[in-house]
């Protein structure tokens, strides 16, 4: 059992970097929802730039949008039609991206 635990073990610990990329291009995948209007990689788009935006501040965000009348905002669909864990992935995709 010890030695069937240890391979685990070493599979996960090779997985890992794996995951990490995973996460980082599933971030990149999601956000490229918001390209059209916030520009690629956040900037340079019609409706401001938001690269570089803190991760929390960004979810601050996202989360306030969710909150709002629907039709009050373009934010608000696009807000609530991501998962917690989505908008997650997003916030930390444009908290990686270097300010304009």
């Amino acid at each position: 059992m010890k030695r069937v635990s240890g391979i685990m073990v070493v599979a996960g610990a090779l997985l890992l970097p794996h995951a990490q990329v995973q996460a980082a291009d599933d971030g990149r995948l999601l956000a490229s929802g918001c390209f059209q209007c916030h520009g690629t990689a956040g900037v340079k788009g019609g409706f401001g730039s938001i690269a570089g935006i803190g991760k929390a501040d960004m979810l601050n965000k996202l989360n306030d949008f969710r909150l709002k009348a629907a039709g009050s905002n373009i934010m608000v669909p696009h807000a609530r039609g991501y998962t917690n864990e989505q908008l997650a992935l997003i916030a930390d995709y444009f908290a990686r991206q270097p300010k304009p």
